[in-house]
């Protein structure tokens, strides 16, 4: 698995937990709809620090929680 994958499988995992949906998260992390939907499609290679940031939040815990999943470990490509 990749990073972008992993990102957007720990996305949804995260709004599957707490019951939301996507729409939920962009109204919770203040990041525009546009740039949720790339990363969920994997039309964004590179989101920025800022914008998981304003995701992790969203969710209401840490960059770090966001990326405490066994999902990031052995990623398979940085691309």
């Amino acid at each position: 698995m990749g990073i972008n994958e992993a990102i957007t499988t720990r996305v949804r995992l995260l709004c599957k937990e707490k019951g939301w949906t996507i729409n939920e998260l962009i109204r919770r992390s203040n990041v525009k709809q546009s740039t949720v939907a790339e990363i969920m499609s994997g039309r964004s290679k590179y989101p920025t620090i800022i914008t998981l940031v304003k995701l992790a939040n969203g969710f209401g815990i840490t960059l770090s929680e966001f990326f405490d999943d066994d999902l990031f470990l052995n990623l398979n490509d940085y691309d």
